[in-house]
């Protein structure tokens, strides 16, 4: 009679205590911020032709929607294949468009990436760590050339702005402003790309007095304090641009009895994307993802 007793109360506070146990478990479910499914876009479809310095990173954009209230205050990247490319660093910032009393949150990335070695058509990726979630997400594919010690004879900018929403399949004029800083003439032999987009009409246009201005084929002699536009025309290759363009290309120049590559500034074009566009966008990838609320 007495084990029984000691078997009930034994089996009575084992119940207490699950209940106690369960009921803890409830309590902290319900102070815990609920969490609830935000819909999230990402431009993949990017083409890279580039020339790069070893020692100089290239600048690529990623950008990422979401139709989420709010957005990561931080987005960690690290590459995709690990070793076949290093992030250096990414900046990140917010912009909000607003359609239709939705509210979108764009995550515009600027990320520094560093090549160990030269590529032909590689693909690459991110895997992304946005704090609630992280995934692996494509970003296109790679040509690059990777040179070492290239050089610094001229000051290079763009000579007017950058261009703007393109038609990536025809071609787009650009220009770029040239000065030899150096103490010696520097003679441009030719434009050189890691790819095989169209590069035609490359010119050399030297102002001249009354604002007339001279049109030269390469190769050219740019004297010492001498300043000319170099300006060609890019036509992508048909078929291969999905959202975004980044072309890199090199001069190659000779200086006495010295001769290098010298990288020019990218020129990038990028297609338009808005999440509430009714008609699918090649190249973006669309997910789901839990944001706490």
């Amino acid at each position: 009679m007495r084990e029984r007793r000691e078997g009930a109360l034994a089996a009575a506070v084992v119940a207490v205590l699950l209940a106690l146990a369960v009921g803890s478990w409830l309590w902290a479910r319900r102070a815990e911020p609920r969490a609830r499914e935000a819909e999230w876009w990402a431009q993949a479809g990017w083409r890279v032709n580039a020339v790069v310095d070893s020692g100089k990173p290239l600048v690529l954009t990623y950008n990422l929607w979401t139709a989420a209230s709010t957005a990561p205050d931080t987005l960690d990247l690290e590459p995709v294949p690990a070793g076949d490319f290093e992030v250096v660093q990414s900046t990140l910032t917010h912009e909000v468009d607003v359609e239709n009393r939705a509210s979108y949150q764009l995550c515009r990335l600027a990320v520094s990436v560093r090549f160990p070695r030269s590529y032909r058509d590689q693909r690459i990726g991110f895997l992304v760590n946005a704090g609630p979630w992280k995934r692996i997400l494509p970003y296109g594919r790679v040509t690059c050339r990777v040179i070492r010690g290239s050089v610094d004879w001229l000051n290079v900018s763009f000579a007017s702005g950058e261009i703007q929403e393109p038609l990536v399949m025809r071609e787009n004029l650009v220009t770029l402003q040239l000065r030899n800083g150096t103490k010696a003439p520097v003679r441009i032999l030719g434009l050189w790309q890691a790819g095989d987009d169209g590069i035609s009409g490359v010119r050399v246009i030297v102002p001249e007095a009354r604002g007339a201005a001279h049109r030269m084929r390469l190769p050219f002699t740019l004297k010492p304090g001498q300043t000319a536009v170099l300006e060609y025309l890019l036509q992508p290759h048909p078929g291969t641009v999905q959202q975004g363009l980044v072309f890199q290309p090199a001069l190659v120049l000779a200086s006495g009895r010295a001769q290098g590559f010298e990288v020019m500034p990218p020129v990038v074009i990028e297609r338009s994307f808005l999440p509430w566009q009714t008609h699918a966008a090649r190249g973006i990838v669309q997910f789901v993802e839990a944001v706490p609320s």
